[in-house]
C-alpha cells in the first residue's frame, strides 16, 4: 500500500457512493459538536455566575473586617498598625450592626448598618456609587442611607425622617416588659413599664442604594452610627480595602497578628457555603458534560462499527495483497480522526457563537414564550455573564478528540485482526 493509502481509503469510506457527505457521519460530527458545544457554553457560564457573585461580594463588602472582643475605645493604635500592612489601600474605624431597627408609624424594616466617618467614604462607599439610585453618598451626621426596598417599606422618600432603634434599645425594652410581667404588685408593675422606652433616634433619609445589589445596607457616619448604638467614642470594628481584595484570605493572617483577640473577617466569610455550592455545582456540571462528550464518541465507534461490517471484504482484501494491521487500523483511525477534528471545530465555532450572543438568545427566547427580560445595568445577573478560559477551551477540546480516536481505535483494531481469507469468504 503506498503512503497515503489510509488516508485516501477514510475519505472514501466517509462518504456514501450516491452523495458527497454520508448521513451516518453527519450524525457523528453533529454529536461530537454539540457535546464540545455543550461542554463550553456551559462551563463559561457557570464560571461567569461565580466571579459576577464574587465581584458583587467584594464591589459591596469590605474587603477585609476587624471585628473588636467588644465596643472598644483603645481601636487608634490598631488601626495604625492596620495602616501599615502591606496591601492594604485604607483602613476605618467602623460601627456595624447587623440588627437596626427602622419605623414609621405602624410601617417596620430592618438594616445592617455600616458607619464610617465621612472622610474614608470616598474608598469605602465609593464602589458602591453604580448603585445609588438618588440622593447622595455624602454621610452627613444625623443621616442615613437606606435602600429603595426599605423605602418602600416604610412608605418614606429621600428628605423624610426615619425613627431608627439599635438591637440593644429593643433588647432592654423587651426585658423590661418581662420584669414588669413578673411582678404580682400592680402599682411596681406599672412603674416599670412607665419607664419602657425604645429611645429611638430620628434621622434623615439622605440617599436611596439598589437593594437587589447591596441587600439591607444602610450607611451613616461614625458619629451617628455611635449615636445609635450608644458607643461613645468607641467603635465595632476597623473596615480594610485592599489592592487586590482576591488575597484578602492571605492578608487576613497579617491582620490577625496586627491585632491579637480581633477577629477578622473576609469578604468571603457570609456567602463561604454558596461559593463552595458554586464549586461544586460546576464539578458536578463537568462531570455531566463529560458523559455527554462520551456518548458523543460512541456514535463516533457506531460509525466505525458500521463502517468495518461493512467494508469487511475490501479489509480482507487490502490484507490478502500486502497491507498490514497497523495501515489497516491507520484507515479507520483516520475516519475517526476527522470526524473528531471537524465537530470539535464546528463545536468550538457554535459555543463561542452562542457565548457571544447569549443575552439576545435570551431576548428572542423571552420574546418567542411571552416572556419578559428584566435587565438593569450594573445589577447582578442583569445579563447572563460568561467567562472564556483559554486553558478549558483547550482542554476541551483535546479531550474530545482523544475520545474520538480511543473510540475509533477499538473498532478498527477488532477489524485489523480478521483473517483475510475468512474476510474475503464472508
Amino acid at each position: 500500500m503506498i503512503q497515503s493509502a489510509p488516508l485516501f481509503l477514510a475519505l472514501r469510506y466517509l462518504r456514501p457512493r450516491r452523495s458527497f457527505v454520508s448521513v451516518i457521519t453527519i450524525v457523528s460530527l453533529l454529536g461530537v459538536a454539540m457535546g464540545v458545544m455543550m461542554m463550553i457554553v456551559v462551563r463559561a457560564v457557570m464560571v461567569g455566575f461565580e466571579e459576577d457573585f464574587r465581584d458583587t461580594l467584594m464591589g459591596t463588602k469590605p474587603h477585609l473586617m476587624l471585628h473588636a472582643p467588644s465596643p472598644s475605645t483603645d481601636w487608634p493604635p490598631v488601626l495604625d498598625k492596620v495602616k501599615n500592612i502591606p496591601g492594604v489601600v485604607s483602613a476605618a474605624p467602623c460601627v456595624t450592626g447587623s440588627n437596626l431597627y427602622l419605623a414609621n408609624g405602624d410601617a417596620q424594616a430592618v438594616a445592617q448598618l455600616f458607619a464610617i466617618p465621612p472622610l474614608d467614604a470616598s474608598h469605602h462607599l465609593g464602589k458602591i456609587r453604580p448603585h445609588l439610585l438618588a440622593g447622595s453618598l455624602e454621610l452627613i451626621d444625623g443621616s442615613l442611607i437606606l435602600t429603595d426596598q426599605q423605602l418602600q417599606q416604610l412608605d418614606l422618600r429621600i428628605g423624610d425622617d426615619v425613627s431608627v432603634y439599635a438591637e440593644t434599645n429593643v433588647n432592654d425594652a423587651v426585658r423590661q416588659y418581662s420584669d414588669a410581667n413578673e411582678q404580682d404588685d400592680e402599682q411596681k408593675r406599672q412603674a416599670i413599664l412607665d419607664k419602657v422606652s425604645l429611645h429611638p433616634l430620628k434621622l434623615r433619609i439622605s440617599g436611596a442604594l439598589r437593594s437587589d445589589a447591596v441587600g439591607l445596607l444602610a450607611c451613616a457616619s461614625l458619629t451617628t452610627g455611635q449615636n445609635i448604638f450608644r458607643l461613645g467614642s468607641g467603635v465595632s470594628g476597623i473596615a480594610v480595602e485592599l489592592d487586590h481584595p482576591e488575597q484578602a484570605q492571605d492578608r487576613a493572617g497579617d491582620l490577625a497578628r496586627a491585632a491579637p483577640g480581633w477577629r477578622v473577617e473576609t469578604w468571603a466569610d457570609e456567602e463561604k457555603a454558596r461559593l463552595a455550592a458554586m464549586k461544586n455545582e460546576q464539578t458536578m456540571m463537568q462531570f455531566v458534560l463529560s458523559i455527554i462528550a462520551l456518548v458523543a464518541a460512541f456514535s463516533v465507534m457506531n460509525t466505525t462499527i458500521t463502517v468495518t461490517t461493512q467494508k469487511r471484504r475490501e479489509i480482507g482484501m487490502l490484507a490478502a495483497i500486502g497491507g498490514s494491521g497497523r495501515q489497516i487500523i491507520n484507515v479507520f483511525l483516520l475516519q475517526a480522526a476527522i470526524v473528531g477534528v471537524a465537530g470539535t471545530g464546528l463545536g468550538l465555532g457554535g459555543g463561542l457563537l452562542v457565548l457571544w450572543l447569549r443575552n439576545d438568545l435570551r431576548e428572542w427566547l423571552a420574546l418567542a414564550t411571552g416572556g419578559q427580560v428584566h435587565a438593569v445595568e450594573g445589577v447582578f445577573l442583569s445579563t447572563i455573564p460568561a467567562r472564556v478560559d483559554p486553558d478549558h477551551l483547550l482542554m476541551t477540546c483535546a479531550f474530545s478528540i482523544t475520545l474520538c480516536l480511543v473510540a475509533g481505535f477499538l473498532p478498527a483494531w477488532f477489524a485489523a485482526r480478521m483473517e483475510p481469507a475468512q474476510a474475503l469468504r464472508d
